[in-house]
């Protein structure tokens, strides 16, 4: 059986995402690691029995029999990573986000103008059956023209105020949930509605726990967000909000509200997704959802990090037949340039208190 090779560098969300996705699939083999150090892939690469352990992500990107790279290292490592992988012609998949900076994803997206194999980001949750179904419901109309989409994600990630320091509280290595969760977000609306034309963002950041304690016991400042709230309006009279928290106190959500002039869908990882109709007002109507994984029907397993399991058999199935259809709605390398302009209009806007604008709405003469 002909399987896709496999190299992924980073042991963080590669070992509990990529490889455990990978890892359903008889079509994929993951056969080589690279992390921080030498040692440090040798110790991942003989816990997870993967067959080889690269000094660094060079060697395991020069590595002639791979046919996928998986970037997920910490954010400020995904460009020259990106970068260097490219001058192999494998297929590639970064984490989001592809860069914090506007210019280098720029220089990406010029790189990949003739690029023969796919280049793409991993916003995984386009591939979740909730989100999916949402985007059909959208599709056919039944909201009727949406004017307000509210999201909320909160978790208990950085609520220990005695957690120990890690790159995840440095703005300067990328860290935060501005681009760690709001790129989901932002990523979703992108998805949704087609990437609707923002014009105007006002953002808040705070980091909550202001100093933190490394491994030396030295005490840091922490400059990562862990709460990020932002309101976006769009050109066609939509707006998006957007709050989240990684230091809550209480369990994890990820709360949805879509309301359109016909219809307002829900959904939670308690009650999953509902539509209530203008029509019948007041009447609940639970959507089915084909599909889902039991561990998540049962809220066992993360939104996030599972929904990779529905996006790697379609990767692996398309690198295999070398056809891209079936993951035709994966966000690219372009889809990386909207998405940092809301995310950098965001963090404007939390640094000087005011509106961000980007591009001048339509008037509308009705009101």
């Amino acid at each position: 059986m002909k399987k896709v090779k496999i190299g992924i560098i980073g042991t963080g969300v590669g070992i509990r995402t990529h490889l455990k996705g990978f890892r359903t699939l008889e079509t994929a083999e993951v056969v080589a690691i690279s992390g921080s150090n030498p040692k440090r892939s040798q110790e991942f690469a003989e816990k997870y029995d993967i067959p080889f352990a690269c000094a660094d992500y060079k060697e395991l990107c020069d590595r002639e029999d791979l046919d996928l790279i998986c970037i997920t290292t910490p954010n400020r490592l995904h460009f020259d990573m990106v970068k260097y992988a490219l001058k192999t012609g494998k297929h590639i998949l970064c984490e989001k986000p592809l860069s914090d900076d506007s210019k280098e994803v720029k220089e990406l997206i010029k790189l990949t103008k003739d690029y023969n194999n796919l280049t793409l980001v991993d916003h995984q949750l386009r591939f979740n059956p909730y989100i999916q179904k949402i985007k059909s419901l959208i599709d056919k109309g039944t909201l009727g023209k949406v004017y307000l989409v509210k999201i909320n994600q909160q978790g208990s990630g950085f609520a220990n105020e005695n957690a120990a320091w890690c790159w995840s509280f440095d703005a300067t290595q990328g860290g935060g949930v501005r681009l760690a969760m709001a790129s989901h977000l932002t990523d979703l609306i992108q998805y949704w509605f087609n990437s609707p034309k923002p014009t105007s963002v006002m953002g808040y950041l705070n980091p909550i726990t202001k100093e933190r304690k490394d491994a030396k016991d030295k005490v840091k400042k922490v400059s990562a967000s862990t709460v990020c709230n932002a309101t976006i309006n769009f050109a066609d009279e939509m707006q998006a909000i957007f709050t989240i928290n990684a230091g809550s106190y209480m369990e994890s959500r990820f709360d949805i509200h879509i309301f359109g002039d016909k219809g307002e869908l829900t959904f939670s990882l308690q009650d999953k997704l509902s539509l209530f109709l203008r029509s019948n007002v007041g009447t609940k109507q639970q959507v089915e959802v084909c599909g889902v994984f039991d561990d998540e029907k049962a809220n066992k397993a993360s939104i996030f990090s599972g929904s990779f399991r529905y996006f790697a058999p379609k990767l692996v199935n398309s690198i295999l037949k070398k056809k891209y259809d079936a993951i035709k709605e994966c966000a690219t390398f372009s889809d990386a340039e909207y998405n940092l302009k809301i995310l950098d209009a965001i963090k404007e806007s939390a640094n000087t208190g005011l509106s961000v604008q980007l591009n001048k709405p339509k008037t509308n003469k009705n009101i």
